[in-house]
């Protein structure tokens, strides 16, 4: 785990003790007939108990931020040939994150339910729905699709500040590791140079083995085999010496 790595692993823990602590909640409606629609996003102290939770919407929550952990987990472990990290232009990959996750939630924004068309009301939540499908005709829930927005804005912001920090610091540890360089006696970097040098071929890396390939196992003795099959000459000359000694 290199230290982007890092970075998303507490970006994503945070996400998620944020809708743990205030996950989303079900109405309980009093007269008959009525199915609980949602109500609204509570601390779990003060709401658990009292009103029942609203699984579905809490699950696609969690699966949301699950996705963009592993797309971004997946992106930043990709290496280079020499097995380094190669450098990225992180407000550039931000800026990709936060237009793919727009476009997905406006392609499938929160809809009201058809019953609340009919009634002066103050909407519901319904589900999530394709823009352009036959759903389409319902009022759009605005409160939820707004909040969705600022979590993703919000996201995209402590991101960009933490992998800020983290690269100014990697560029104040280059410059120092630089100043030191250039302050040291020709000796001494020919002496340091030397030294890893020798380390490097003292310890030289074993290529490791691709997938599906090992040794030829045709090439290599094994030493349950003792001897080699004998050749034809041999053992028709065995097999005349045995018919020549027979009565």
């Amino acid at each position: 785990m290199n230290k982007y790595q890092r970075l998303v692993v507490v970006a994503a823990t945070m996400n998620v003790l944020v809708m743990l602590l205030f996950p989303p909640f079900t109405s309980q409606p009093l007269a008959k007939g009525v199915l609980p629609s949602f109500d609204g996003f509570y601390p779990i102290v003060s709401q658990l108990g009292h009103k029942p939770l609203f699984t579905e919407l809490l699950t696609i929550q969690l699966m949301f931020v699950g996705i963009n952990t592993l797309v971004a987990w997946l992106a930043l472990q990709t290496k280079t040939r020499h097995g380094k990290h190669p450098d990225f232009r992180f407000a550039q990959a931000i800026g990709w994150f936060v237009a793919v996750n727009l476009i997905v939630i406006f392609t499938f924004p929160p809809f009201e339910p058809y019953q609340l068309l009919l009634r002066a009301d103050l909407g519901g939540f319904d589900s999530f729905y394709f823009v352009l499908g036959s759903r389409s005709q319902r009022t759009i829930y605005w409160p939820l699709l707004y909040l969705e927005c600022m979590l993703v804005a919000i996201n995209a912001l402590g991101i960009f500040l933490m992998l800020s920090s983290v690269q100014r610091g990697a560029d104040d540890i280059r410059r120092k590791l630089a100043q030191l360089a250039d302050d040291l006696p020709d000796e001494a970097i020919e002496r340091i140079a030397a030294d890893i040098r020798q380390t490097i071929n003292a310890q030289p890396p074993k290529p490791s083995p691709s997938l599906g390939r090992g040794a030829d196992r045709r090439r290599t003795k094994h030493k349950s085999i003792a001897k080699e099959r004998r050749s034809g000459k041999d053992r028709r000359h065995q097999d005349s010496s045995r018919t020549g000694d027979r009565p």
